[in-house]
């Protein structure tokens, strides 16, 4: 199965956090701009968004602790919409959890 670190390194994104999380098989990818889009989501995945619901860092957080409590691979975050830089609150939250997240610019 492909790993988020194998795919990762084919395609032109920067890896923001993630160590061992890299190692992640990917069993699907999905995009969403959700708040909470875990009640479509089994785990395993890899989900992608420009983040328009992640207004504050406070919903930065709770999006990412969200993501990780329900088991997805990681989540690619499309700078240059919403955001132009990654979110702090997004990135610090990735870190605590251990959970795999990159920039797609």
């Amino acid at each position: 199965m492909l790993t988020l670190r194998d795919l990762l390194s084919d395609l032109d994104v920067r890896s923001v956090s993630g160590g061992d999380a890299l190692d992640a098989p990917v069993r699907w990818v999905h995009i969403s701009e959700l708040e909470d889009p875990t009640p479509w989501l089994s785990g395993g995945e890899l989900l992608l968004t420009t983040g328009m619901a992640l207004t504050d860092e406070q919903t930065q957080r709770e999006y990412v602790a969200r993501l990780a409590r329900h088991g997805l691979a990681g989540l690619g975050l499309g700078t240059g919409f919403a955001h132009e830089t990654m979110p702090a609150g997004l990135v610090e939250a990735a870190a605590e959890h251990e959970f795999a997240l990159f920039e797609v610019p």
